[in-house]
């Protein structure tokens, strides 16, 4: 399929030869993993990044796409599961569109033609239906993510061959009818459909079609290729050796690293980088081009370690170990090669520097869009205790007054700590505070783009604390008493399955995942193990009920609406 990369023949036998010992017990594991009743099909929407991912693969690169996108939505810690329950108001739809016409116009220009069609009409002044048919077959299938009905068919030959008769132009037709396709949910939406389970239980699981698009998002965070296609309509993908097959293959494919990016940029929730902004007159070194480098800082960071390391998903809280550009350098102030000055290198922090771990990067550290001009301590604590241990922390009461909190040129209260302890002084807010504030004092070292100082207003900063009752002077040693807490490698667990199945965990669900921690941890907690147990898992595939799939549309979308299988 043209646009799609070819995965490295070489990453294949390498990581083939790594998964080979755990394949080889695969099938018995799955077989003893608790039962899991699983939830309710669920339909998301496509977010900026899978829409233009899915035009690339399908149409090839180049190709310019106009408008701008609805904002999305974060639920329950997660944009994953936001895209289940936002809609498409009347402007979005009036984007999307736009969009479908620009788009259809240039797959289908003079310059694309010959690669995109996959038959040469009759005449290119009159409807050709054969080939028409075989033309909308190919990009119905890419595009739903499964094959066009014969209602669909009809429908989309019916608006093409109007078109045509009206423009005495066969690719016009064409182009009308792809514009339909771009415009109907079942593009827009991932669309999911059940099936009884095979020997009449009872229970039900996701069609072939809808668990290669679940499969296909959470490792690659694009829609499935040809052979994942192909495999669901053969019936290899819900035979637990087929679906073993198709995972090694996505997971050696370079297109895993993707996905690995898409869903750390959602679990950390990087999407607050869009539109973030320092006082540059406190910081003069931030810029919106240090708020891109720190994003893609953490991101390259984590990808090394995890895919291109298989390393242990803990050791993020302390790896000396990153990639720096000539912008990083300078905010920490460390040399970088002329390799740097146009790009990234690699680089470890020495021993006696004050960085290890996530929580030393700028790209956590930076990431306050409610504070403009100082650090905060309990933002911070919070991220820490959401996004890193999923731990819920309940919003402030009304009418708190943070005066003191924010008064960072109070002689009398001089640094964070003090600030915070004063304002801990009202009971309503104690609380809260006690668990979040000396996590986020740990990283005071580090101000709010994340460089480096020792006091604060002449006075020196106190990073020390207490984390489950473990003593820690410092972000370093927090990272460490991290790395060793089950609860964050649990917490990845649980929302790696949230990821991909769209929703969260139900009650049922739980002993399941127990399991599931155990394995993570029995296989050195590497993240490709953790993401290929969850896709090959009996639960990743449960569906609690078949029903129709609905999708909530402000405005009629002009083609069909998604159905029941």
């Amino acid at each position: 399929m043209s646009g799609l990369r070819r995965w490295a023949p070489l990453a294949s036998l390498l990581v083939g030869a790594l998964a080979l010992g755990w394949s080889s017990s695969s099938r018995a594991d799955v077989a003893q993993e608790p039962a899991s009743p699983g939830g309710p099909a669920v339909f998301r929407r496509l977010d900026e990044t899978q829409y233009k991912r899915s035009i690339e693969d399908i149409f090839g690169a180049g190709i310019e796409i106009p408008g701008r996108f609805e904002p999305p939505l974060r639920e329950e810690g997660l944009l994953a599961i936001g895209a289940s329950k936002v809609v498409i108001t009347p402007s979005g739809f009036e984007q999307y569109e736009l969009r479908a016409r620009e788009i259809s116009a240039q797959a289908l220009a003079e310059t694309r033609r010959k690669a995109i069609l996959p038959c040469e009409p009759a005449s290119s002044d009159k409807f050709d239906d054969a080939c028409a048919r075989r033309f909308f077959a190919k990009y119905g299938r890419l595009l739903f993510r499964r094959p066009l009905r014969p209602a669909e068919m009809a429908s989309i030959s019916k608006v093409a061959r109007a078109a045509t008769d009206g423009t005495h132009s066969f690719y016009q037709g064409l182009q009308f009818g792809l514009e339909r396709l771009l415009v109907s949910p079942n593009f827009l939406f991932r669309v999911e459909s059940a099936e009884a389970n095979a020997g009449g239980s009872g229970a039900h699981r996701l069609t072939g079609y809808s668990l290669a698009s679940r499969v296909s998002f959470l490792l690659w965070n694009a829609p499935p290729d040809e052979v994942l296609l192909d495999a669901a309509k053969s019936g290899e993908l819900q035979r637990p050796e087929g679906l073993e097959r198709q995972v090694e293959r996505m997971i050696a494919s370079e297109r895993f690293a993707q996905g690995v990016r898409a869903f750390f940029a959602d679990m950390l929730g990087f999407d607050q980088f869009d539109g973030l902004s320092k006082d540059q007159s406190i910081f003069p070194k931030y810029t919106s081009q240090l708020s891109k480098d720190a994003e893609e800082q953490s991101l390259r960071t984590i990808v090394d370690l995890l895919v291109t390391q298989r390393g242990d998903y803990r050791d993020l809280f302390t790896t000396k170990t990153t990639f720096l550009n000539r912008n990083l350098g300078s905010l920490y102030k460390v040399p970088v090669d002329d390799s740097a000055f146009g790009g990234w290198m690699p680089y470890a922090f020495g021993t006696s520097d004050p960085r290890a771990g996530l929580l030393t990067l700028a790209g956590f550290l930076i990431l306050d869009p409610t504070h403009e001009g100082r650090s905060s301590p309990t933002i911070r604590g919070k991220s820490v205790r959401e996004l890193l241990l999923c731990q819920k922390v309940p919003p402030p009461p009304p009418n708190v007054d943070f005066k003191l909190v924010q008064d960072t040129h109070n002689p009398l209260y001089k640094t964070a700590r003090e600030r915070l302890t004063a304002h801990r002084d009202n009971p309503t807010c104690a609380g809260c505070h006690a668990i979040m504030d000396p996590i986020g004092l740990a990283m005071e070292n580090y101000d709010a783009i994340g460089e480096y100082r020792m006091q604060e207003n002449q006075a020196p900063i106190d990073a020390s604390g207490k984390f489950d009752g473990k003593p820690y002077q410092d972000a370093i040693a927090l990272g460490q008493i991290l790395h060793d807490s089950p609860s964050v490698s649990n917490c990845l667990v649980e929302r790696a399955y949230e990821y991909g199945v769209g929703r969260t965990a139900s009650a049922g669900e739980r002993e399941w995942l127990k399991y599931l921690e155990q394995r993570f941890a029995t296989d050195g907690y590497k993240f490709p193990d953790l993401a290929r147990r969850i896709v090959t898992a009996k639960a990743f595939q449960a569906v609690s009920a078949d029903g129709a799939v609905t999708v909530a549309l402000n405005q009629p979308a002009r083609a069909d609406q998604p159905s029941a299988p």
